[in-house]
């Protein structure tokens, strides 16, 4: 089993290995450079696929300068490929991104504010460069400023607005520290005197060309150097002169060419290699995946084979211990029966013993109290009758003071029967309650002192085998009177209707 675990663990650490080296991914960083890698070998279309892949590797990383500079770098990238739209809406990104940037604002404004030069929105162009400018004098950077004023001058120069272009070429020279760049300045002064007429200042900056000539390694620079040298010795009607700087120009100009038409080859070449191998690298990664695959199947089968075994163990485990308890509590109750029924058989042997010793006793006492049971019953059965007897007599007595024609010597003889009898009939029936319950009346009176008196002695009446018409000729009241005083009382004694007055009472009592 141990052996089996550590099979099982160490293919599980095998494949997450594997999966971890096969899924590799480069960072927002190794795919920026490697974007700017593709850019300067023109490589253009790997540059912006590998830009996108560099954007959304940044927002994962949530690097915001990082994402800020990748959409600065494609936005110029997509506008060196006339895509001004696209241009324009990932530079509006990349200022939007780095807002708090002034060095970074600089060159996209710049960058937006190209785009729409070459889109013939010159106003709009101007705007973007002077915000450009401005972004540049808050970041103090000089190389930042310099760039700013080297751009919006080359501007105002394309659109003829010689004075200001002057000035911002002018501003731009004295914060530039690149020795390798004073050419182009001087380039640019040349032209600008050239269109101004100013042939002095013109032939100044030409001399200073001439001299610098040799000792410049751009050859763009150079080109443009024969290309102005030339229009000038024309322009001076020096055609030998201008004959020799454009022959210079054209061989430089077709020497650049071949290296771009080469370049383009090679270009060619590098893509068809690079797709080559990504569809090599993509086969193996397939082939990889497919493998990894097949491990992360075959692990999941045998981490639920081992998982079932370990389960089937475990409840056969759990049984055998269920049964186990079981049959200890068996025998444990077992033999507390055995302890019991030890513990019974003697108290049963003492028990017949002493029942044998005193049979003669119990059988006495037991006919001793049936008799005494039977006495109190004819007591109580007696007492009943004599008790009903006198609620009887009571009302009767009653019925012949409400009959005057019965006789005055009948109804003193009946009245002389009752003890104690009261002026009126109710006060005789109190009288014999009291004897029959006592305390009993007055109690009643206490606990429901919200009982009228009518109510009150409506509750005494339930006590007595009277109906409601025999209360009612009790009481001097009519029937309906009685009936009224019952309901009042059920509900004020929460009794459901038609319930037992007397019920309640007693429990209460």
């Amino acid at each position: 089993m141990e052996g089996l675990m550590k099979r099982v663990f160490l293919i599980f650490i095998l494949s997450t290995l594997l999966l971890s080296c096969s899924n590799k991914i480069h960072s927002a960083r190794e795919l920026f450079d490697l974007a700017k890698e593709y850019e300067n070998n023109a490589e253009n279309e790997l540059a912006i696929a590998t830009y996108k892949q560099a954007l959304e590797a940044a927002k994962k990383e949530n690097d915001t300068a990082l994402l800020g500079l990748t959409q600065q770098y494609m936005g110029m990238l997509l506008l060196e490929q006339y895509s001004f739209d696209e241009a324009i809406e990932m530079l509006n990104l990349s200022a939007e991104t780095t807002k708090d940037n002034p060095t970074m604002l600089s060159y996209t404004n710049a960058g937006i504010g190209r785009a729409y030069f070459i889109m013939d929105s010159t106003d709009k162009s101007i705007q973007y460069f002077k915000d450009a400018v401005y972004y540049a004098e808050q970041s103090g950077d000089t190389n930042v400023i310099s760039v700013a004023y080297q751009n919006i001058g080359a501007l105002y120069q394309e659109t003829g607005n010689y004075e200001e272009a002057l000035k911002y070429i002018r501003l731009s020279l004295n914060y530039n520290k690149e020795e390798k760049e004073i050419p182009r300045y001087h380039l640019n002064l040349a032209y600008l005197f050239h269109y101004m007429n100013e042939n002095d200042s013109c032939s100044y900056y030409e001399d200073l060309l001439k001299k610098e000539y040799d000792n410049i390694e751009d050859k763009t620079i150079k080109i443009a150097i024969n290309s102005f040298l030339s229009k000038r010795a024309l322009s001076e009607e020096n055609y030998e002169k201008a004959y020799h700087h454009y022959k210079e120009f054209a061989e430089m100009d077709m020497e650049m060419l071949h290296e771009r038409m080469n370049q383009n080859v090679l270009e060619i070449q590098k893509k068809y290699d690079y797709e080559k191998i990504e569809n090599e690298y993509n086969d193996r990664l397939l082939k990889k995946q497919r493998l990894i695959n097949i491990m992360t199947f075959i692990l999941l089968i045998m981490s639920v084979m081992i998982i079932a075994y370990i389960y089937r163990r475990l409840k056969k485990k759990k049984i055998e211990l269920e049964l186990k308890n079981e049959l200890l509590r068996y025998e444990e109750d077992n033999l507390r029966l055995n302890e019991l029924l030890q513990e019974y058989e003697q108290k049963v042997s003492e028990q017949e013993f002493h029942i044998s010793n005193n049979k003669g006793d119990i059988d006495a006492l037991t006919h001793e109290v049936n008799e005494t049971k039977l006495r109190m019953k004819d007591i109580v059965a007696t007492l009943q009758k004599n008790l009903q007897w006198k609620y009887m007599l009571v009302y009767s007595m009653t019925m012949m003071e409400n009959n005057k024609s019965n006789s005055e010597t009948r109804y003193k003889m009946i009245k002389g029967k009752i003890e104690g009898m009261s002026e009126t009939s109710f006060d005789a029936i109190l009288n014999i309650f009291n004897e029959e319950q006592p305390g009993l009346a007055k109690e009643i009176k206490t606990k429901y002192p919200n009982l009228t008196d009518t109510e009150y002695k409506v509750c005494i009446l339930a006590f007595t085998p009277f109906t409601a018409q025999e209360s009612a000729v009790v009481l001097g009241q009519s029937v309906n009177t009685v009936n009224k005083a019952r309901t009042s009382i059920r509900k004020k004694l929460n009794i459901e209707e038609k319930g037992d007055i007397v019920g309640k009472l007693e429990i209460e009592n």
